[in-house]
């Protein structure tokens, strides 16, 4: 089974959300015949989609830009599952992976007369006759509530079809560089290595074994503290360096002042 992990944090290998990934494939090894590659994507020549529409017209089923894209998009077509580990970044995904999920605009079709549950979801259907499973494995720093990463999920029901992917999305991820979080770090990595080996083996993923994940490390107002504690600056300075930006906007024409 070819797994292709696509990292899109910026830190690389330092990634919070690659600990998680790793020991998510970790279980899977023991249950599933796995020939991993990973990708990163901070490292890699990834250009913007020009919206061009050559994909569909010119050079139809590849892209005119010649840069990394085509082969990361050669990869994710030969693999069996996709893994996209990722941190969430201003609720949605870091821009550089934004930029290479845009350009797998040459693996759909233009078409739309006759493709009826196409039109009704509003997606397009897939170019090349292939198949393979999605898993999105994403930690954020803030507290998440529900509502946290669904600009990620409304993106990939429409790119995947809404429940045709896993998800395993991780709040306070910070605090897998804490070393005063580091026993229940270490409890969410086990229950990452449950889950993949789980998933390896039936390829799907309970809700038990999900929530063991996915649920929150600390309580809200715990978590709350040790987070604005983390960022070494207090309210004075916060309210000091927004008084320049009240000046700038102020030159501008409008009157605004901090709101909190």
């Amino acid at each position: 089974m070819k797994i292709l992990v696509i990292n899109g944090s910026p830190r690389g290998e330092r990634s919070n959300t690659m600990q998680l990934t790793r020991a998510f494939l970790r279980g899977m090894s023991k249950t599933a015949d796995i020939e991993t590659e990973t990708v990163d994507v901070g490292k890699l020549d990834i250009r913007p989609c020009l919206g061009c529409f050559s994909c569909w017209s010119k050079t139809p089923g590849r892209c005119v830009i010649n840069d990394d894209v085509r082969g990361i998009t050669l990869k994710i077509l030969a693999s069996d599952i996709v893994i996209y580990s990722f941190p969430l970044f201003y609720y949605s995904v870091p821009s550089k992976l934004k930029a290479l999920i845009e350009r797998q605009l040459p693996t759909v079709a233009p078409f739309m007369e006759g493709q009826t549950s196409y039109l009704i979801n509003g997606g397009h259907p897939p170019r090349f006759a292939v198949s393979y499973k999605t898993v999105l494995i994403s930690t954020c720093g803030f507290y998440p509530t529900e509502k946290s990463y669904d600009a990620i999920r409304a993106q990939f029901d429409m790119i995947c079809g809404e429940g045709n992917y896993l998800e395993l999305f991780l709040g306070e991820g910070e605090l897998f560089a804490k070393s005063v979080a580091g026993r229940r770090c270490g409890l969410k990595l086990e229950a990452a290595e449950r889950a993949g080996e789980e998933y390896g083996r039936t390829g799907t993923l309970s809700e038990t074994v999900r929530n063991a994940v996915c649920s929150h490390i600390f309580p809200p107002r715990m978590y709350a503290h040790m987070a604005d504690d983390g960022w070494g600056v207090t309210m004075e300075n916060f309210r000091a360096a927004d008084e320049e930006t009240i000046r700038e906007v102020a030159a501008l024409g409008k009157k605004i002042e901090t709101d909190y």
